[in-house]
């Protein structure tokens, strides 16, 4: 159930919205219940009523990320997937899957607050593992990952599974958390005030020649 994005907030999607900025913001271990009741306007039993504990938030949060990654990429995702699988990708066809997984992950990282608050929860899992990470590897990153690697593959014309297209692939996707919780920064650096849609085309075109660095060999 995509809890953070109804309409009319429950109980339980303040909850999960408050655990969601606790554990972006201090990691799994740094947040406590209390904190988390504080945030949200409940009281400690209200959080085991809707989740049982930490724990469960934890994962119910994660969970959360995975419906909306299934909502915004899926469908593109499982159409290059099924195009890799089909045996007859030619190395502009996946250069050009490349190209829209990008475009497509730039727009949902810096798509709103809402979605820059997932991307902080995601980064943060990266570093300090918590109860929702495997699930956020196992539906999330391993399938992402090892899709971007397969392509980078076919565009240079060679058979997948290398360690060194999952590694460039591994390095192109971690490239575009400049605009997530170091988004602060990045945007000082760049004087921008916000991110503009003409920022995020800026932004999907450098992707795009970091590809051409990468294929370019």
């Amino acid at each position: 159930m995509d809890l953070v994005h109804q309409t009319a907030p429950t109980t339980a999607a303040r909850i999960l919205r408050a655990g969601m900025r606790c554990f972006a913001r201090e990691g799994f271990a740094g947040a406590t219940t209390r904190m988390i009741a504080g945030e949200a306007g409940v009281t400690l039993p209200v959080i085991a009523y809707h989740f049982e504990n930490k724990d469960g938030l934890h994962r119910a949060c994660a969970n959360d990320i995975v419906e909306g990654y299934r909502r915004l990429m899926l469908p593109l995702m499982s159409a290059a997937r099924e195009a890799v699988e089909s045996g007859a990708l030619t190395p502009v066809e996946a250069r050009g899957w490349l190209d829209r997984i990008l475009a497509s992950l730039v727009s949902a990282i810096t798509a709103d607050e809402e979605q820059r608050l997932a991307s902080d929860f995601v980064m943060r899992e990266m570093s300090e593992q918590g109860p929702g990470f495997a699930l956020l590897y196992d539906e999330l990153w391993q399938p992402g990952l090892v899709l971007v690697g397969d392509l980078v593959a076919y565009a240079r014309a060679r058979a997948p599974g290398t360690e060194e297209d999952r590694a460039s692939a591994l390095m192109l996707v971690a490239s575009l958390s400049a605009f997530t919780r170091e988004l602060p920064v990045s945007l000082g650096i760049l004087g921008w005030k916000s991110l503009t849609d003409a920022h995020r085309r800026t932004i999907s075109a450098i992707a795009a020649r970091m590809v051409n660095g990468i294929l370019a060999d």
